[in-house]
């Protein structure tokens, strides 16, 4: 068992020395909705955030340049609405996907 803890600790390890992040980032874990222009929003979830982007979770295999509009919950009000643009993606696991999202601009909450 000591041996895949550490595998997945050496994991973390590895991803932390090809850091591409200007920003610091904080841990951030909350639900958020990927919409991509008219299709629903698909639930997935945030991990970490800075002033500049947020980390997200997802099984949505997306190409880099997807403009997008995230629903981001809040604890203490109404979701905020995000336009941001997918700046990487990278495999996390099978079907799932680590991203990485700048934030462009505030956005309308999508329509239904």
């Amino acid at each position: 068992m000591q041996a895949e803890i550490d595998q997945l600790l050496m994991e973390v390890q590895r991803s932390k020395l090809t850091e591409r992040r200007t920003e610091p980032r904080r841990p951030f874990a909350r639900p958020v909705h990927i919409h991509v222009q008219r299709e629903p929003g698909v639930l997935a979830f945030a991990k970490d955030m800075s002033k500049q982007g947020i980390g997200i979770i997802t099984n949505l295999d997306l190409d880099v340049g997807t403009m997008a509009v995230l629903k981001i919950h809040s604890t203490s009000q109404s979701p905020v609405h995000l336009r941001c643009e997918l700046r990487w993606s990278d495999q996390y696991g099978k079907d799932w996907f680590q991203t990485g999202w700048k934030f462009i601009a505030a956005a309308a909450p999508p329509a239904s």
